[in-house]
C-alpha cells in the first residue's frame, strides 16, 4: 500500500507544478499584453499630438489669411500675437497629449511587471507547497509503516537493537 501513497504524493506534486506553470504562463501573457498596450498608448499619443499640431498650423494659417484679407500686416503686432498664440496653444496641447500617453504607458508597464511578479510568486508557492506535500506524504508513509509493524518500537534502556533508528537515540 505504500506505493499508493507514493503515487498520490507524486500526482499531487505534479498537479501543483502544472497549475503553477499555467498561472505563470498566464501572468507572463498578461504582462506581454500590458507591455504591448503601453507601447501602443505611447504611439497613439504621438499620432494624436501630430494631429493637434497640424490642426494648430491650419488654424493659424486661416487666422493669418483672414487678417491679411482684412488688410492687417500679418507678421507683426496683434496679428503676430494671434497666430503665435494659436501655435503655442496647439503645441502645449500636443505636448500634454504626449505626456499623458507616456504616463499611461508607464502605468501599463508597471502592471506588466506586477503580472510577472505574480507569475513568479505562483511558481515559488507551488514549489514550497510541493515540498510540503512530499514531506507530508513521507510522514504519512512512515506512520503507516510504524502502525503495520508494531514490534519495531524498540527499547532505549536495554541496550538492545531496534529496527527503528530513532529509538536508539532516545526518540520515540
Amino acid at each position: 500500500m505504500a506505493w499508493v501513497a507514493l503515487a498520490a504524493v507524486a500526482v499531487s506534486v505534479l498537479s501543483q507544478q502544472k497549475q503553477a506553470r499555467s498561472e505563470q504562463a498566464a501572468a507572463n501573457y498578461q504582462a506581454q499584453q500590458a507591455d504591448a498596450d503601453a507601447q501602443a498608448t505611447r504611439s497613439a499619443a504621438k499620432v494624436q499630438a501630430q494631429k493637434i499640431r497640424d490642426a494648430g498650423k491650419q488654424q493659424s494659417s486661416q487666422a493669418n489669411a483672414s487678417l491679411a484679407a482684412s488688410g492687417v500686416e500679418t507678421g507683426e503686432g496683434t496679428a503676430l500675437r494671434i497666430t503665435s498664440g494659436i501655435t503655442g496653444n496647439a503645441e502645449e496641447d500636443a505636448y500634454t497629449t504626449i505626456i499623458n500617453g507616456a504616463n499611461a504607458g508607464n502605468r501599463l508597464n508597471a502592471q506588466a511587471q506586477a503580472d510577472r511578479i505574480s507569475g513568479n510568486n505562483a511558481r515559488q508557492a507551488a514549489n514550497v507547497n510541493s515540498a510540503g506535500t512530499v514531506l507530508q506524504g513521507g510522514s504519512s508513509m512512515y506512520n503507516g509503516w510504524k502502525r503495520s509493524n508494531p514490534g519495531t518500537t524498540g527499547s532505549t534502556t536495554g541496550g538492545g537493537s531496534s529496527s527503528n533508528m530513532f529509538s536508539n537515540m532516545g526518540i520515540r
